[in-house]
């Protein structure tokens, strides 16, 4: 009975420590996204790089943070930014994704473990 309890207990604490844990990431993300929204909807180009992986892919070339800037306008469209505003996040294992009409964006930690706009994709 006492063996039966000690595992009880193990595995109760090593749930509660899984939870605990994937509230805290959440929570990480959940900043991360609120703060990059209202980054989209003031249309702040600095803050927006700042929390993007950068070098940046698009057209082929690597941008820099000078790049990106120059690049932002055509990449984040009125369109896409609205789409930012509303768009259903989706968990896609260690990244979330938003759908924006042919776009796929995914925001995911980088190398130095936080959040930023990784990359964006075409949806098929």
């Amino acid at each position: 009975m006492k063996a039966w309890l000690r595992i009880l207990t193990i595995a109760v604490l090593m749930f509660s420590a899984g939870v605990a844990e994937a509230q805290t990431k959440n929570t990480d993300f959940n900043s991360f996204w609120k703060t990059f929204k209202a980054a989209m909807a003031k249309n702040d180009k600095e803050a927006v790089a700042d929390m993007t992986k950068l070098p940046f892919l698009y057209d082929s070339r690597e941008r820099d943070r000078a790049g990106f800037l120059k690049i932002y306008d055509q990449f984040f469209t009125r369109k896409v930014r609205r789409c930012v505003a509303t768009a259903k996040l989706v968990k896609e294992q260690d990244n979330y994704e938003i759908f924006c009409g042919e776009l796929i964006l995914i925001f995911g930690k980088d190398t130095d473990g936080k959040y930023k706009f990784l990359e964006f994709g075409v949806n098929d």
